[in-house]
């Protein structure tokens, strides 16, 4: 291949659809043939890869995008640098975002792959503040929640990389933000950190009441990353005309059946408004948005953190580990 370089890469793909919570048993490292980029498409060397809990609903057949077929490269966005191009569009050496999946190398459509600005920030931020799960926290704040100054807003995986982002950017148009994580150590980085109002953690035996404690005049909107007995929580603080972000099921991800409830009825009498959320929908807004949040970041307004795997074989482990609560931070594989 070009200028000498392998004819193999290592990958990391899919051998079982996983039954509950995955296990290292349905993911398998292979070598493979080195991908052959067509017209329209660039070779790159991957750098990074982001790991993702939307991974997990695809994995079941529940996502926007189909379950790849056993045997393929596992699916997930990636940044890299561009070893070769037959779309006119890359040099080599660009680094870039996309569509990579778990390997070494990938064939990207250029189309579908944008250059990455290290200038902004650290290029990493590409898959989290400043990639989809930026893109995604922007579109539920500017576009569903539009939130006030003096109201209250919750958020639910308030350490995540959306999270964190909901309740920065609703911090900043003046609300009181109030968040809900899976320990004490990420309730203390979601106040310490992020500058949250509060935080209670979901594992608390008492969530209920310490819920409605931290939320005194209930709450004016609520972003939701989990469903189940959380989003159940949430809507029975509900304010008049509140607004729910309905963004993720992280409760139902690795369950066979779908669960019974909640009971929707403190949305009917709240006169509430739940929306669904798709980040593929808010694509046309990514420049805006990676610019009002580049501008945070520099202002010193927007903070996020990084959870570090090293090596292509520590990704099946780290996304386990990311859908246990384990990570501290945006869930990263760095090559």
């Amino acid at each position: 291949m070009m200028d000498g370089l392998h004819t193999t890469m290592q990958a990391v793909c899919l051998r079982n659809i996983p039954q509950g919570l995955p296990q290292l048993q349905d993911f398998e490292a292979q070598q493979l043939p080195l991908p052959n980029p067509g017209d329209g498409q660039l070779l790159v060397q991957v750098q990074w890869l982001s790991l993702d809990p939307f991974l997990r609903a695809q994995l079941g057949g529940r996502y926007a995008v189909p379950c790849p077929p056993l045997g393929s490269i596992v699916p997930g966005y990636g940044i890299g640098t561009v070893v070769a191009d037959r779309s006119g569009r890359f040099a080599p050496g660009d680094v870039v975002a996309g569509m990579t999946g778990w390997a070494e190398y990938a064939a990207m459509d250029a189309n579908a792959t944008s250059v990455v600005d290290s200038s902004l920030a650290p290029a990493s931020t590409a898959l989290g503040v400043l990639g989809v799960p930026g893109l995604t926290a922007w579109a539920g704040v500017r576009k569903i929640l539009q939130p006030k100054a003096g109201q209250t807003i919750l958020v639910s995986t308030a350490a995540g990389a959306v999270g964190s982002v909901v309740g920065q950017l609703c911090k900043a148009a003046g609300c009181r933000v109030v968040g809900i994580a899976g320990s004490a150590q990420k309730c203390a980085i979601v106040t310490d950190d992020f500058g949250f109002d509060a935080c209670v953690s979901y594992r608390d035996p008492d969530f209920i009441n310490a819920l409605r404690a931290a939320c005194p005049d209930r709450i004016d909107g609520y972003f939701d990353n989990v469903g189940g007995a959380v989003l159940e929580a949430a809507l029975s603080l509900l304010r008049l005309h509140a607004r729910v972000v309905l963004c993720g099921l992280s409760d139902q991800y690795n369950r066979a059946e779908r669960p019974a409830g909640p009971n929707l009825g403190p949305v009917i009498g709240a006169r509430a408004r739940l929306e669904g959320l798709v980040v593929y929908d808010h694509l046309a807004d990514f420049a805006q948005c990676r610019s009002e949040l580049a501008q945070m970041i520099a202002a010193g307004t927007l903070r996020y953190r990084e959870h570090i795997h090293d090596g292509l074989a520590s990704a099946p482990a780290g996304f386990i580990g990311l859908l246990n609560g384990e990570n501290l931070g945006k869930a990263l594989v760095r090559l």
